[in-house]
């Protein structure tokens, strides 16, 4: 299905080396990370968009160094880098990441299935809308409109891309939130205008 989703070409934003930077964060997860990694290189490879996978480890005590280190050669695509503790991942990955896009998502969900980024990459990166989140699975964001969102976020486990949709809504961006149900909803920026100036006074 990947191969039938290719993307037209487009002007990258102005600073951005990528179309794509994947942040994976990763605590103890050696049977799921080198997985995750090796597939969404070859789904992002089939819709012909340039990537880097930036894989954070979050104080990882097993051998999941050395399943990514094996990769290397075959996903020159990927880097891996720290944070300073579980939950910090997306925080660290996002300041480092070079992409027009970033997606977020977890060796285990990344292992499994992939369905539905490429679409929301494709509109995405025509324009339409600022991020979309299929909740419990991933997040796909422009990296410049929603940089701030991610600075200083503790995230953690399933409940991370709830935080996230919060976060994202707050700074006014225009939203796609997938249920578990697989139904989208479009939050308009007029309707949190008045709701994003009041979290910013408070915070």
């Amino acid at each position: 299905m990947a191969a039938r989703l290719l993307l037209t070409p487009c002007t990258m934003t102005e600073g951005a080396r990528f179309d794509v930077s994947v942040i994976l964060p990763f605590g103890d997860d050696e049977e799921a990370v080198g997985i995750a990694v090796r597939r969404t290189a070859e789904y992002l490879r089939a819709l012909k968009l340039s990537f880097e996978i930036l894989a954070i480890d979050e104080d990882s005590g097993d051998n999941s160094h050395a399943v990514l280190a094996l990769l290397r050669a075959d996903v020159p695509e990927v880097r891996v880098t720290h944070a300073s503790g579980r939950g910090r991942g997306v925080d660290v990955g996002a300041a480092r990441a070079q992409g027009t896009l970033l997606i977020v998502s977890t060796p285990d969900v990344a292992s499994a299935s992939l369905d539905g980024v490429g679409e929301a990459c494709r509109r995405l990166l025509a324009g339409d809308g600022d991020a979309e989140i299929a909740l419990g699975r991933f997040t796909v964001a422009h990296r410049i409109r929603s940089l701030t969102a991610f600075r200083g976020a503790r995230l953690v486990g399933a409940a991370m891309h709830r935080r996230l949709v919060k976060r994202l809504q707050v700074r006014n961006l225009v939203l796609r939130v997938a249920g578990p149900t697989g139904v989208a909803t479009k939050s308009a920026v007029g309707r949190l205008r008045a709701f994003a100036a009041r979290a910013s006074r408070q915070a």
